[in-house]
């Protein structure tokens, strides 16, 4: 018996990861003519979703969803106030300061 039999002989005994496994087939890639499934739509839920009111909410946007109150008032109307003063820069003073250069 020679060396390279022996082997061939041992090899699933010895080294098991070796041995042909009949029920790991590798895959077969799907027929080309059969109709696949179109993939399923992103659902969104919550704050993503445009179309719900928390969504629209999260969105700061109105729509059927929530509709805008028309009843719904904002107040009473602001008076438009004058404009402030302006501040005084606390850096900045009207102090002129003479400087003598000596040459």
């Amino acid at each position: 018996m020679d060396l390279i039999s022996l082997i061939e002989q041992m090899s699933p005994l010895a080294f098991p990861f070796l041995a042909p496994r009949p029920w790991a087939a590798p895959p077969s890639p799907p027929p080309l003519s059969s109709p696949s499934a179109p993939p399923l739509p992103l659902l969104y839920c919550g704050r993503g979703d445009k179309k719900t009111a928390k969504g629209k909410r999260f969105n700061h946007s109105f729509g059927n969803a929530r509709p805008r109150n028309k009843n719904k008032g904002r107040g009473p109307p602001r008076v438009p106030k004058p404009p402030a003063p302006r501040k005084k820069d606390r850096f900045e003073d009207d102090e002129k300061v003479t400087i003598e250069i000596d040459e």
